[in-house]
């Protein structure tokens, strides 16, 4: 009884804390929207990889990115409708390719993978931008958690599997990039508990969320430090609070959807940070964690060195590249 009792207690805490947290954000973004301010930069030539790119905010950074004439490669999980979103909201003559990819699935982020790699000898950019939140506990084909799935492992998987062509397209004065959408959120996991990394006990959605775009951070940090020798930078931003599907699964998109409607940030308004972290020469070489095209201070354990290598070393050790043939 007990045990229940402490269970229920975490998940009203939690909630509490993630509307505290909210609220702070939300004035943050008021604050620094001066600050939220994207130049289109002329990227003719070079090819962007995005997943998620068909809804929300990862459309409005495709149509940034094309802006700056890049060809953009999009992963979606519904191709037919991805097609009817660039159709409606950017112009026809753009160049972009549409591609299936279901990040609860490591099969379908390796055919994805072999898609591109099929037709592209260069990427210049990585997007890592789909992800979902608070929602109910599923365990994915591959045995694991969906936060863990979608919003960290399978984009570890394909940031892994398209490093190599990101390492030969970057040049010494234009660096490939590569950019994790993460969260403010990230600051409610104040530990990784790589003892019960799949949430198979003791479930709580907004905690596996949190815990989902720390080690996204983590893993920014890590690479930066690993590529240092390579012409690849990694980058992470928090988009703000960004009225989104993404919110579709929390309590306050059920029963209040009109504040989030009031208080929110547009996806136009959130994909800026996250193209300005892409292309923007201000960033030329450079790493990190940026909100509102300004860097941010991210949670003091995100920087343990110790504790990156363990993530990095634990992830590749999850048998998600033994599971599929090598390319």
């Amino acid at each position: 009884m007990f045990q229940l009792l402490l269970y229920y207690f975490k998940i009203i805490q939690y909630q509490v804390f993630y509307y505290f947290m909210g609220v702070f954000a939300v004035f943050d973004d008021l604050q620094n929207r001066s600050f939220n301010k994207f130049d289109i930069v002329n990227k003719r030539g070079k090819v962007a990889v995005v997943t998620g790119g068909a809804r929300g905010i990862g459309l409005e950074v495709v149509r940034k990115l094309i802006e700056c004439e890049m060809h953009v490669i999009i992963g979606c999980r519904d191709v037919k409708a991805g097609q009817r979103a660039i159709q409606q909201h950017i112009s026809t003559d753009a160049s972009i390719e549409i591609y299936a990819l279901d990040l609860k699935s490591f099969t379908s982020v390796k055919h994805f993978t072999q898609q591109i790699l099929t037709k592209h000898d260069q990427i210049h950019l990585l997007i890592n931008n789909a992800g979902v939140m608070a929602v109910p506990f599923e365990k994915c084909e591959d045995g694991f958690e969906a936060h863990w799935t979608v919003n960290y492992l399978s984009h570890f998987l394909l940031t892994e599997l398209l490093l190599p062509v990101l390492k030969m397209s970057g040049l010494e004065d234009e660096k490939a990039r590569i950019v994790n959408v993460s969260s403010c959120a990230h600051e409610l996991s104040p530990i990784i508990n790589f003892e019960m990394i799949n949430n198979s006990q003791g479930y709580i959605r907004n905690a596996a969320y949190a815990k989902s775009k720390l080690a996204q951070i983590m893993l920014t940090k890590y690479y930066n430090k690993k590529l240092s020798n390579t012409n690849v930078r990694v980058l992470a931003v928090h988009p703000g609070v960004v009225n989104t599907e993404l919110f579709k699964d929390t309590f306050l998109k059920m029963t209040a959807p009109w504040i989030l409607r009031f208080i929110c940030k547009t996806p136009e308004e959130g994909a800026r940070s996250i193209a300005y972290a892409s292309v923007s020469p201000r960033l030329e070489g450079c790493g990190g964690y940026y909100g509102n095209c300004q860097p941010l201070k991210n949670l003091p354990y995100a920087d343990d060195e110790e504790t990156q290598k363990k993530l990095y070393d634990t992830s590749m050790a999850m048998d998600i590249f033994q599971l599929l043939p090598p390319i």
